[in-house]
Order: structure tokens, then C-alpha cells, then sequence
């Protein structure tokens, strides 16, 4: 008995520190999979997010007009010429030009002032379009009209503008209607716009940035135009072949848009696979050692068991005596990992979108996935000291 007292004492000793490691472990692993579920909810935020225009089945075609040594003045005639050959074609639903592709990463903004409604010298973002270009990226017209064939260099100056920018400058006022003055270089005249159309809100040249207020204005009223890029809804061979019939000397280059974002998105997307993956490692490993320490304790306490079966206990009553131990270390590593998890999350803020770090729907389901394979990892050790035969168990003893 004195042996027997001894080599237990030593025994328990181990076990207290294997209790320690899988507590650690539960709480490392919970850690880890809160920044999993952080960073792959992240990745999904951004890639379904409603970023004012349709992100599938479009493709921005860069049309290089420099070999062609075109006149100014016939450079937007050329450009209409084009995009109205490609809009024949049969495959292509809508074409339309633009100077800034959409979160392409440019930008181009100017100070502007609203005579009527005491807005002086604040900030917008432009961007140049052809007509139909709303249609083209499914951008939702709330009001007034898309611009068309009357809008020509020589007409009056107008624009469209955003529900921010409706927002922000004329405090949710239609703005149909309204004049819009853009400060110029010193020694030029300011040039006016008239507000002719409200367009639903559309990032510019991020996702992850707020909406801001932006005016558009049509590219037939450019005077000086020196670039083009064209959004087409199908493939390149038939623009390809549409470019090469007006001219060979024309410069091509493809990008789908969908894929275009994507790859602005690569960061997200290598942090949402390696949290995935570490995560998805911490709690194999914190299932492993769950099992382990359980197992280790029915071996070690075999002969106890024995015992309890033999003097009436029944098979639900050990099964709850081995849960009731697993359950405790699952307690103190989730309690610890908790606290570590909302603790590190911080750190993380500038790389979350779309939700708090310490977004509770994150944590309560990490704790449930993990509580979920740590009670199975238990269950099965438990289960087998459940069907001890009490006999065997004492004769080996």
C-alpha cells in the first residue's frame, strides 16, 4: 500500500502537469481560431460586398490610341466610333468608357464649391465616363437623367453625382437641377457643372474605404482627352477583332475585372488561409491532448473504477465522472483562451472589415466549435471506461 501510495503521488504530479498543458492548449487554440474566423470573415465581407456596381462578367480593355497620332479634336469621334462597333457585337450587352477604373487604386479629385448651398472648398472625387456607363456596371440611376448624345463640348457643362455626395454637400436634397463650380488653376476660370443626374453610391478606389462623394462627367465634354479604357461585358476576341478592323496600330490589354479585385484582395486572402490553417491546427492539436490527458486518467484510475462498477455504479454514472473532468479543463482553457483572444483581437483592428474585433457572434462560435471537438475528443475515452468490465479490471491489479 505504501507503493502503491507512493508511485500515485508521483503519478499525480504527471497528470497535474498534463492538466496544465491541455488547459494552455484549449486556450491557444481558442485564440487561434477567433483570429481564423476573424480574418476568413474578413475575406467574405470584402468579397461580397455591395460595392454600388456589379463585380462579374465585366472586362476593362486598355486601348492604347498613341500609335494612331490622333488629333485632339478627333480623339473622343474615334473613341465613340470604337465603342460603338463593340457594342454590335454580338456577344457584348453594354460598353461604355471610363478614366478611372473602379478600385483600380488612381484617383482624381478637386475642390469644389455649390453657390446655393454655402458648400466652399471642399473635396470630391471625378471620374470621367462615357454614356451608358451606369448601365454597363449596373450602378442604379435614383435620379434624373444618365448622360446621352446631347452632351458635347459645346453644350453646357454637366455631372452626376452620388447619394454621399447628396449627403454630405446639400443635406439629402434633390440635387437635380443644382450648379456645381470646380476651382481651376490660378489665371483659369472656374468651371461649371449642372447637376443632371443622382446615381446609388459606388466605392472608388478601394473596398475597404468608405463611400465618398463623387461627381462624374461625361467624356464627350473633355476638350483634351488623353486616355481611354473601355468596360465590356464578354471576351476579347471579338474587341480584339473589332480594334484590328479600325486599326492594326491600336495597343490592347485585357483585365477582368472580377480578377482585378481579387488580386487587390491578396493579402486578405493569404491572412484568411493562414489563420484558417493554424486554427484548424491548434484545435487538432488541443483534441489530441484533450484525449490524451483523459485517456491517461482512465488508465490511471482504472482500478477505481473497477471498483465503482462493482459496488453499483452504472455505466452513465462513470460516463459523467470522466465529462465532468474533461468539462472542467474545457472551462478553464476557454475562460483563458477568452481573454487572450479579445485580447490579441485588438492588435488586429486595421486588418478587420466589417465587424469589431471583439465581435461577439465570432467568439461564441469559436468557443462552440471548439467546446464541440474538445466534448467529442472526451467522450470516446470516456465512453470506453463506461463499458469496464469491473473483473478484469481488479484482476489486473
Amino acid at each position: 500500500m505504501k507503493a502503491y501510495s507512493r508511485g500515485n503521488t508521483a503519478g499525480r504530479s504527471r497528470f497535474e502537469s498534463r492538466r496544465l498543458l491541455v488547459v494552455s492548449q484549449v486556450a491557444l487554440s481558442l485564440m487561434l481560431v477567433v483570429g481564423a474566423l476573424l480574418f476568413v470573415r474578413t475575406f467574405h465581407n470584402l468579397t461580397t460586398l455591395d460595392a454600388g456596381f456589379q463585380q462579374e462578367r465585366l472586362l476593362v480593355s486598355n486601348f492604347d490610341f498613341t500609335p494612331l497620332n490622333l488629333p485632339t479634336e478627333q480623339r473622343n469621334a474615334y473613341k465613340k466610333q470604337i465603342r460603338e462597333k463593340i457594342r454590335s457585337l454580338r456577344p457584348v450587352q453594354s460598353a461604355s468608357s471610363v478614366a478611372i477604373v473602379p478600385l483600380s487604386g488612381s484617383g482624381w479629385n478637386e475642390f469644389i464649391s455649390i453657390p446655393d448651398a454655402t458648400v466652399q472648398g471642399e473635396v470630391a472625387n471625378f471620374n470621367q465616363v462615357s454614356d451608358g456607363f451606369f448601365q454597363t456596371v449596373g450602378t442604379r440611376l435614383i435620379a434624373g437623367r444618365d448622360f446621352n448624345q446631347t452632351d458635347t463640348a459645346e453644350s453646357p457643362l454637366v455631372s452626376i453625382v452620388t447619394q454621399t455626395f447628396v449627403n454630405k454637400f446639400l443635406k439629402g436634397q434633390n440635387p437635380v437641377g443644382r450648379n456645381l463650380r470646380v476651382a481651376q488653376a490660378e489665371g483659369q476660370p472656374d468651371k461649371i457643372f449642372q447637376i443632371i443626374g443622382l446615381v446609388n453610391d459606388t466605392k472608388y478606389t478601394d473596398l475597404r474605404e468608405e463611400f465618398t462623394p463623387i461627381v462624374f462627367v461625361p467624356e464627350s465634354q473633355d476638350k483634351n482627352p488623353d486616355r481611354s479604357s473601355e468596360t465590356l461585358a464578354d471576351v476579347t476576341t471579338s474587341i480584339k477583332r473589332a480594334a484590328r478592323e479600325m486599326n492594326p496600330a491600336i495597343g490592347l490589354e485585357f483585365r477582368v475585372f472580377r480578377t482585378m479585385i481579387k488580386q487587390r484582395l491578396l493579402r486578405e486572402r493569404l491572412m484568411a488561409t493562414l489563420a484558417g490553417f493554424f486554427g484548424l491546427l491548434a484545435a487538432i492539436l488541443a483534441m489530441i491532448g484533450l484525449y490524451g490527458v483523459i485517456s491517461y486518467m482512465v488508465v490511471r484510475r482504472k482500478n477505481e473504477i473497477g471498483i465503482r462498477i462493482a459496488l453499483g455504479a452504472n455505466r452513465n454514472n462513470i460516463l459523467s465522472m470522466i465529462m465532468r473532468e474533461a468539462t472542467i479543463l474545457l472551462i478553464a482553457g476557454l475562460a483563458v483562451g477568452t481573454f487572450l483572444a479579445l485580447l490579441t483581437a485588438s492588435a488586429a483592428k486595421a486588418l478587420i472589415f466589417g465587424m469589431q474585433p471583439n465581435d461577439p457572434l465570432t467568439l461564441i462560435l469559436a468557443v462552440v466549435v471548439l467546446a464541440a471537438i474538445a466534448t467529442l475528443a472526451s467522450f470516446l475515452p470516456a465512453k470506453r471506461a463506461s463499458t469496464l468490465n469491473p473483473i478484469q479490471a481488479l484482476r489486473e491489479e
